[in-house]
């Protein structure tokens, strides 16, 4: 009898035991759950929770597949969306219809896209980002987008340098590429991504309205991205962009951003397998990924780039050239854009509560207003719409100098121009359409917009100094002038 009432007890007792070690697992792994959202620990506890993708990058499990099959993948797992309470997204546009597709290397990625991801891309419910290898970045799975090149493109051009050594790499990608120049080697790789990355990003998400490729050191102003999409039909094939041209042939510069509509995508990629392929070898001979994008969609669909500049803009805050041309229109993108600024700009975008659209004028009052003065040295303001320089000097200037010197009409203080700093300065003051000017080299440079520029590079020699001089008064009364814009008018098609 004893021994039986010793057992009872002693089976309550495991039992309790046994039931607060049950209880204490499930509360560690709810616990561990904020401490890992990735879920690569919270797994290991038995199965118990489910594993949480960490951001909206991380929302495909993708096989990458030989290069001569059709890539196949697996079903894919449901975005997560934003935490609904984050206050930085209250506000921000919906943009569910459009895919971003970011393109970066290994050799910047970690430079460049946490910034990113902690702003611009921060309310996306979706987006995918393209690289030279794969890579973990800040908490984003980074693809590789060159793992379908043909082999004997990669294995016989020295364009591939970089991307091999960055496979081999044994320590971290800045102490691999310490001694080699990655800045010449990224650029000679970067021309064959843009087709392969259209098409794994089309492969994976077939059905977006539309497609928004960018590189990591785009901004874009989605609140008026969205609102200008609205006046388009994604089931028309269109192809907008800021267009450059390389001879004859016209695309959409790819740093500036480019957007492509569901039909013309379609057209591009469906049905069809390898098509980037069909481009890799003839890419070796040309200089640029945009470039080539453009000839392959064109030869593929019939579509060509529509420019849509300066609503897609490869200029930034302190480089855009503000005045008729670009002020009232509205702005989408912007180029160049470092981790500081992007970070500036997206307080600027949540201070106005994500409100659309965004002119350029809005811009210039923000970040170029406040710190515009008469005159900054060692800086470069970027004038260079025309110049006056000595007849002995227009010898040795470069052709595209020669160009923009002006030789004839000449008034009194135009002749005296080049003489120095003042007389540019004075020249310019007098000049109806001169609204800064630069001193450099004795090259005196005028501007018919106005440029905040950069910081040129300082010299104890006055004649290597860089000076720039802007008419401030002549600014304001010209802002002044034109600051009611009226109505918004969006880019025409042609």
């Amino acid at each position: 009898m004893l021994s039986a009432r010793l057992l009872t007890r002693r089976s309550v007792v495991i039992a309790i035991i046994v039931g607060t070690l049950v209880g204490a697992l499930l509360i560690a792994s709810r616990r561990l759950d904020e401490f890992c959202p990735a879920g690569d620990y919270c797994d290991a506890l038995v199965g118990m929770r489910h594993k949480v993708p960490a951001s909206n990058a991380e929302n495909v499990s993708v096989v990458e597949s030989d290069p001569h099959h059709q890539e196949q993948e697996r079903p894919l797992e449901t975005p997560v969306a934003q935490p609904a309470a984050d206050p930085s997204c209250e506000n921000f546009p919906d943009t569910s219809n459009v895919l971003l597709v970011m393109k970066t290397g290994a050799s910047e990625a970690y430079s460049k896209v946490p910034t990113q991801v902690l702003t611009n891309l921060r309310c996306l419910p979706e987006y995918f980002i393209f690289s030279d290898m794969d890579q973990h970045v800040a908490g984003v799975h980074i693809h590789d987008s060159l793992d379908t090149v043909l082999p004997e493109v990669k294995n016989s051009s020295s364009d591939f340098k970089l991307y091999f050594r960055q496979q081999k790499c044994a320590a971290d990608q800045e102490s691999c590429d310490k001694y080699a120049d990655t800045a010449a080697e990224g650029w000679a790789l970067d021309k064959y991504k843009n087709i392969h990355i259209a098409e794994k990003a089309y492969n994976r998400r077939p059905d977006y309205d539309w497609y928004l490729f960018v590189d990591a050191d785009t901004y874009v102003l989605w609140p008026t991205m969205v609102e200008w999409l609205k006046q388009f039909d994604p089931t028309d094939p269109h192809y907008l962009g800021s267009v450059a041209y390389l001879g004859n042939t016209p695309f959409g510069h790819g740093g500036s951003g480019y957007l492509v509509s569901q039909a013309a995508m379609h057209d591009f990629f469906h049905g069809k397998t390898n098509v980037a392929n069909r481009w890799d070898s003839e890419t070796t001979g040309e200089c640029c990924g945009d470039l080539m994008f453009s000839v392959a969609l064109k030869e593929e669909t019939g579509v060509g780039v529509n420019n849509t500049w300066p609503t897609i803009n490869g200029e930034k805050p302190f480089t855009l050239a503000y005045g008729s041309s670009q002020w009232c229109q509205p702005i989408t993108t912007m180029h160049h854009i470092g981790s500081e600024e992007v970070s500036e700009f997206h307080a600027f975008e949540l201070s106005r509560n994500f409100s659309s659209p965004m002119r350029i004028k809005d811009i210039y009052h923000q970040f170029v207003e406040p710190r515009l003065k008469p005159f900054r040295a060692d800086w470069d303001n970027m004038s260079d719409d025309w110049m006056y320089v000595s007849k002995e000097l227009y010898l040795h200037l470069e052709e595209w100098q020669r160009d923009r010197v002006k030789q004839k009409q000449l008034s009194k203080t135009e002749e005296k121009a080049h003489l120095n700093s003042a007389s540019c300065r004075e020249a310019c003051e007098n000049h109806d359409d001169c609204f800064q000017w630069k001193y450099e080299e004795q090259i005196c440079s005028f501007a018919a917009s106005f440029k905040h520029g950069r910081p040129a590079k300082p010299s104890t020699k006055m004649a290597e100094r860089a000076l720039s001089g802007w008419n401030v008064n002549k600014i304001k009364a010209w802002v002044i002038e034109h600051d009611d814009c009226g109505e918004i008018v969006w880019p025409n098609l042609e």
